[in-house]
């Protein structure tokens, strides 16, 4: 029999082979969230009343001690329908086995039974042991770390308290595992690699600010201005608009080197100042940045809608020449029209780019999706407005970001 995984990380699982031992029918009940407690709490003396108490204080029974014994006896049966149970024998290498020995419960955990907590905090703590000396196992063990991170420990039960303070310490974990790693590709000119962790962890840590400064300053140290700054007003915005916090001064810092080295890379003349003082950095509205940039939001704001169910939409709009009447100059004039639309009527934390000479996608965060017609109604109105309605069309369609069955940016 092969080693299993228990994987707390995240959704609750239990694995061989790479398939889980676990059946539909037996997620979501008691005796799951018993041994769920068990795994939390493994190796440790467990008393009848404490473990009622935290697991089901506003219980009606009127001897939660012998529920207790009836729930343990279930989740016996189903370990060993799973074939994690001993039953007395000496195959425990792979076992979940409950014992109660002088008054306490006690889950031992065989020795091919791997939990994946355990194993991230192994991970975390090699690495900082190995921190001073030799930097690079360090770093190869903060990212083994990080692939054991697969969400909020115990995801699938957020609304028990019991969890809460468990959940938390892995959680401030996993924020300071990923700073100390950036800190180690930062002293060693890894850029690159700060990038890529970042894209993954943001999933999970939205608005860590700390770590949105080490990407800014990867960015600036391959000289990617462009979009160090589209991403700064893309997070500060929503920042904003999700918290109502303002940049930090840290995060100021940044700014302006962002803007000092962007103004390197070019002589000055007076054309480029004044442009450069004319369209100084705007934080309201919505942000327009260049496709390659959204195709980088699109693909974060995808990976955080699947993992917090949040609401993501995806829009594309689009422009058509009514008869073909419009000239190729007049279309060009409104779709800078519909740009300016676009950010007055979007929100702060919204993106859109041109996809093409004719259409828009836009990059709706956390909406619901009655309002989209709204929305759409809105930027309608305020286009036609400014153009009329006899020389174009305005089509707007929306589509939630994680209904795609195949990527949207290839």
């Amino acid at each position: 029999m092969m080693g299993v995984k228990v994987l707390t990380l995240g959704d609750f699982d239990i694995v061989e082979s790479g398939k889980s031992l676990m059946k539909s029918s037996s997620r979501a009940n008691k005796r799951l969230e018993l041994l769920k407690y068990f795994i939390t709490y493994r190796g440790k003396k467990l008393t009848p009343q404490y473990i009622a108490e935290n697991l089901w204080n506003d219980s009606a029974s009127d001897d939660p001690k012998n529920a207790l014994r009836t729930q343990v006896f279930r989740l016996r049966k189903m370990l060993d329908v799973m074939g994690l149970n001993s039953n007395g024998t000496d195959n425990n290498k792979n076992c979940l086995e409950i014992t109660f020995q002088n008054g306490f419960y006690i889950l031992n955990i065989g020795e091919n039974c791997l939990v994946d907590a355990t194993l991230f905090e192994g991970n975390i703590e090699a690495a900082e042991r190995a921190r001073s000396e030799d930097p690079n196992q360090a770093i190869n063990k903060y990212k083994e770390a990080i692939q054991l991170y697969r969400g909020q420990y115990l995801a699938d039960i957020s609304d028990k308290e019991w969890v809460f303070t468990i959940r938390n310490r892995y959680h401030r974990l996993y924020v300071h595992l990923l700073i100390m790693l950036f800190e180690l590709l930062k002293a060693s000119g890894r850029n690159r690699e700060i990038i890529e962790h970042f894209e993954q962890a943001v999933s999970y840590e939205p608005f860590e600010e700390a770590l949105h400064i080490f990407l800014l300053e990867a960015l600036l140290e391959l000289k990617e201005y462009k979009h160090a700054l589209s991403h700064y007003n893309y997070i500060t915005g929503r920042m904003y608009r999700e918290l109502s916090v303002k940049p930090s001064p840290a995060l100021k810092g940044v700014y302006s080197r962002i803007v000092a080295g962007d103004k390197n890379t070019h002589e000055a003349d007076l054309s480029t100042l004044s442009k450069s003082f004319t369209h100084a950095d705007d934080m309201e509205g919505a942000l327009f940045c260049d496709i390659e940039y959204f195709r980088t939001i699109y693909n974060l704001e995808e990976r955080r809608s699947i993992r917090a169910q949040s609401k993501e939409f995806l829009g594309l709009v689009t422009i058509t020449a009514n008869g073909g009447r419009a000239s190729d100059g007049k279309l060009k004039n409104a779709v800078e029209d519909l740009k300016s639309v676009l950010k007055a009527s979007l929100r702060r934390g919204d993106v859109f780019t041109q996809w093409n000479d004719h259409q828009m996608i836009v990059l709706l965060t956390d909406v619901q999706q009655d309002t989209l017609s709204l929305i759409g109604r809105r930027i309608q109105k305020k286009f036609f407005s400014m153009e009329g309605n006899d020389d174009f069309s305005l089509e707007i369609s929306f589509k939630p970001i994680t209904s795609n069955k195949k990527p949207f940016f290839a």
